[in-house]
């Protein structure tokens, strides 16, 4: 007997079928991995957008509910803080959640406590709606790198994750120029509902478009095993430094960018207020840095990459010391690049180190640092009221060089748990 053979338009043509071929796979891949890295930019850039958008309005706040640069960056520590209980809670329910239902709650919350913060009477309510919002975004924020290292292709990963980062970095651009040149035309509180309106916007393209958690599967664990698995990565002696070197160096940058607004008004540059915004196109060199990292691991060790960006942030700071606008420029574009280039080889580090725990790992690490921003961005300022800009700058100084010692001795126990 003859057995009759279909017709083949190709080798993929089975029984009447037709079966999917590489090439269409990889358009397919490809396609859904681009919708995801517009969808993860907007993300990134809505959360920091809203985290600190009051960054260049302390002096407004300052000057309508009469505090002092310290008291005025609670507004943003406040924030930060409320981020960091919310990534306390994530880290035991993050697993248990769809990635996309959790981002998409924690947008569009937030944007709804970021317009109420715009009709505070007092600054007690501004700072309490500032602590919700940044407990709400800890959600999204918490679980974005897992999203993408789940549903992404791994021939597409590392760009992706570059560009949620470069989100975070222009969104942070954004969100504080466009308040304070808002702020500057009208007031704080128009600029404050225009960035929740845009975040609000934002986060619902997000949930309209992103494509489900389809490589998500939500592990349910006792509580006992899920707090004894999750201290165990908390007191993990080899990802605490990468943890705190986070922190340290976030509270750094935060801390900088909270007061040079105040520094740039006062002799001898006397700046209007309405220019202080400009200072945050800086952040482009931030997007530049994040992009870069990618670039520079593939020709130099990224632990030798690390350590180098101290160093060379320590001279970036030095320079700020010159009373020279464009040394001053400089100086902060360097930082920045260097910042961001820091914050995304650590963020990689400590969330390849457990796969299977990742989302937890990363919310570890993301808790410590804006722990670090809150303290460190409030704690400086303090230091500034009392003693001035030079001694401001000196404790910045101070704060990298323990952040070198630290990564040190952590790319040393890093190296030797690997050898």
């Amino acid at each position: 007997m003859t057995l009759v053979q279909p017709f083949k338009r190709n080798q993929y043509l089975y029984c009447g079928f037709q079966m999917n071929t590489p090439i269409d796979q990889i358009k397919r891949e490809n396609r859904r991995d681009s919708i995801i890295s517009i969808c993860v930019f907007l993300s990134g850039f809505s959360c920091f957008a809203q985290l600190y958008y009051f960054q260049p309005l302390l002096p407004d706040l300052a000057r309508e509910f009469s505090l002092s640069a310290s008291q005025s960056s609670f507004a943003v520590s406040f924030s930060t803080l409320g981020m960091v209980f919310g990534l306390f809670t994530t880290m035991f329910i993050a697993d248990q959640i769809s990635r996309k239902k959790l981002i998409s709650i924690g947008l569009l919350s937030s944007s709804i406590f970021s317009v109420a913060a715009s009709f505070s009477p007092t600054f007690i309510p501004l700072i309490l709606l500032s602590a919700a919002k940044g407990f709400l975004l800890s959600g999204a924020t918490s679980v974005s790198m897992a999203y993408i290292s789940e549903e992404v292709s791994s021939h597409n990963k590392g760009k992706i994750i570059g560009l949620y980062i470069a989100g975070n970095a222009l969104g942070g651009m954004a969100g504080r120029v466009l308040s304070s040149w808002i702020g500057a035309l009208y007031t704080w509180r128009i600029a404050s509902v225009s960035i929740g309106m845009i975040c609000a916007l934002f986060a619902l393209l997000f949930l309209i478009f992103s494509p489900r958690s389809t490589h998500f599967t939500p592990r349910k664990e006792s509580f006992h095993t899920l707090i004894i698995s999750n201290l165990q990565l908390i007191t993990s002696r080899t990802l605490l430094p990468f943890y705190l070197t986070g922190g340290l160096i976030l509270g750094v940058f935060v801390s900088l960018y909270n007061y040079l607004g105040f520094f740039l008004t006062e002799p001898p540059f006397n700046f209007p207020e309405h220019y202080i915004h400009y200072i945050y196109l800086m952040y482009v060199f931030g997007i530049f840095g994040s992009i870069a990292t990618a670039w520079l691991t593939r020709i130099f060790d990224h632990f030798k990459i690390l350590m180098s960006m101290f160093l060379v942030s320590v001279v970036a700071i030095l320079l700020l010391y010159i009373s020279n606008f464009w040394i001053v420029t400089l100086g902060l574009a360097v930082f920045t690049f260097n910042f961001f280039v820091v914050h995304v080889l650590c963020n990689r580090i400590v969330s390849e180190y457990n796969l299977a725990k990742r989302s937890v790992t990363i919310s570890i690490y993301l808790l410590t640092y804006y722990l670090g921003s809150s303290l460190l961005g409030w704690g400086t300022g303090v230091i500034l009221d009392l003693w001035g800009w030079p001694c401001f700058l000196g404790s910045l100084i101070l704060i990298l060089l323990l952040n070198y010692v630290i990564v040190i001795g952590g790319v040393r126990r890093m190296k030797t748990e690997r050898a």
